[in-house]
């Protein structure tokens, strides 16, 4: 594409210097993966800039530069100036991508929690309908059968488009997206043409991001404020979520919950270690729900999920039985069977909210006791550290404290930092392991018949972070391990 049919697309530009009828063969943000006949454009990020990498980036064959710092450079490259390069970035690769979120239905899910088993839900039943599906999501990426791996939830906006270009190309029918409170802010999902948006919930995180909670809302609910989709899907059971449902200004909107503001209302939930049983009544809708996921939590997922369902006029019969095949999500109150004589739990529960509901979702399917195993990330919210101790603390018979991704940051400190929290609960009995497969053995060791031991913070990941490397740690191949290595196995 000619850079003059690029840009005069684009809103705000200021300034122009240079060839405007270069040919321009892709786009980057990345100073390193700049090829020939590129696009480079200079984002600021949260540790550097890109404007520092414009000599390499050019020495990687960039033809023209995008930038909201008027930087001086030897290379005749064409250069561009804008006020913001973000949102100039997210408007260029939806133009030069071929506008890809225009030609396919794409669903959009935000919230703190629930945003990945919303969105496996919601792929399973248009699996199970017939549609070819693009996923975006934590756990992987995928466009029908293949599968991408992740670098964030919800990648930088040239990078997305990319992806939802190739899902065009491929014929993909749905596709469906979580979408962060940081790609809303940081303007990743700027031009994307939502046709269904999801709201789950909003509980505290990211507020070493968003400052306060208040700004926290404000940015999630700019996706509803600023897109067009035709319908939206709120829990209205969420506090938050009845402000999303008061500026909502979608044509139509399905409010689920079990509270009596809901016009998709599960009742007769019935819990068990074996599954979950509720009934979804609507106008004109009367179903029995059964699936495989556990939890009371799990209930407002799958509402999520049969309401953008109903929205995109799907059957009620494929959408019980997306439900059905759905047997676990990576991560995700996963349960570790290796027939020892107890429940073993792996849960991505990082915030105070849904560590509050992995335990009591623990505490109704168990007999004995509930032993809890976790920490919390590095250069993250630390405000949440002390809460998610008194969680713990308040729900568990015994929690052990023990490192997560540590990151740059001093793991102890950490851990102090999460025990100021769990002091709170006076009964708390607790002890503090660092190191974290020292933690999840001393956990397997106390159990009995009967308990639960839940693992908590890091579910699907697959490496520990610290801050001069990465170690392989997986907490469900850790669990195996130690439970053959202390022969609690049957199998």
């Amino acid at each position: 594409m000619k850079l003059v049919e690029l840009i005069s697309c684009v809103d705000n530009i200021l300034r122009i210097e240079g060839n405007r009828e270069v040919d321009i063969r892709g786009l980057s943000h990345h100073s390193k993966r700049v090829k020939p006949g590129d696009l480079f454009v200079c984002i600021k990020g949260l540790k550097t800039d890109g404007h520092l990498y414009i000599e390499e980036a050019i020495t990687n064959g960039a033809v023209a530069i995008v930038m909201e710092n008027w930087t001086e450079i030897a290379s005749p490259v064409t250069r561009i100036l804008v006020p913001n390069s973000r949102k100039a970035l997210a408007h260029l690769s939806h133009i030069f991508y071929g506008r890809p979120s225009s030609r396919l239905t794409l669903v959009g899910i935000t919230g703190t929690n629930g945003k990945t088993t919303t969105a496996h839900l919601v792929e399973s039943i248009l699996t199970e309908a017939g549609y070819k599906v693009g996923l975006l999501g934590t756990i992987q990426y995928k466009i029908g059968e293949r599968i991408f791996p992740v670098e964030r939830t919800t990648p930088e906006s040239c990078d997305l488009q990319k992806i939802l270009g190739e899902m065009v190309r491929e014929h993909v029918d749905v596709g469906v997206m979580e979408v962060t409170s940081h790609a809303i802010d940081l303007h990743r999902t700027d031009h994307c043409q939502f046709d269904v948006l999801v709201f789950t919930n909003l509980s505290q995180d990211h507020l070493d991001y968003h400052q306060n909670m208040e700004e926290y809302f404000r940015v999630k609910s700019e996706l509803f404020r600023s897109n067009d989709a035709s319908c939206h899907i709120v829990n209205i059971d969420d506090p938050y979520g009845r402000r999303i449902a008061e500026i909502s200004h979608s044509g139509e909107s399905y409010l689920y919950g079990l509270g009596p503001l809901a016009n998709i209302k599960a009742s007769r939930v019935r819990l068990s270690d074996k599954g979950t049983r509720f009934k979804v009544l609507s106008s004109g809708i009367d179903c029995d729900f059964l699936m495989g996921l556990l939890g009371l939590f799990n209930v407002y997922n799958a509402l999520a999920a049969i309401s953008t369902s109903l929205s995109l006029r799907l059957p009620l019969r494929v959408i019980r039985t997306g439900i059905e095949k759905v047997k676990g999500i990576p991560g995700r109150f996963e349960i570790i069977d290796c027939g020892q004589n107890f429940t073993m739990v792996v849960d991505y529960a990082h915030t105070p909210d849904s560590l509050d509901k992995v335990i009591s979702t623990a505490r109704e399917i168990t007999k004995g006791k509930v032993i809890t195993v976790f920490g919390c990330g590095g250069d993250r919210d630390r405000l949440k550290r002390p809460l998610m101790g008194a969680v713990s603390g308040r729900l568990s018979d015994y929690t052990i404290i023990t490192s997560d991704n540590p990151r740059s940051e001093d793991p102890g400190e950490i851990i102090d930092q999460i025990e100021k929290g769990i002091k709170r609960e006076t009964s708390a009995e607790y002890c503090k392991i660092m190191d974290r497969r020292e933690a999840i053995y001393r956990a397997i060791s106390l159990a009995n018949e009967g308990d639960t031991v839940i693992i908590a913070g890091k579910g699907h990941e697959v490496g520990q972070i610290f801050a001069d490397k990465t170690i392989p740690f997986d907490d469900r191949l850790v669990a195996h391990e130690i439970l053959r290595k202390l022969r609690r196995c049957s199998h």
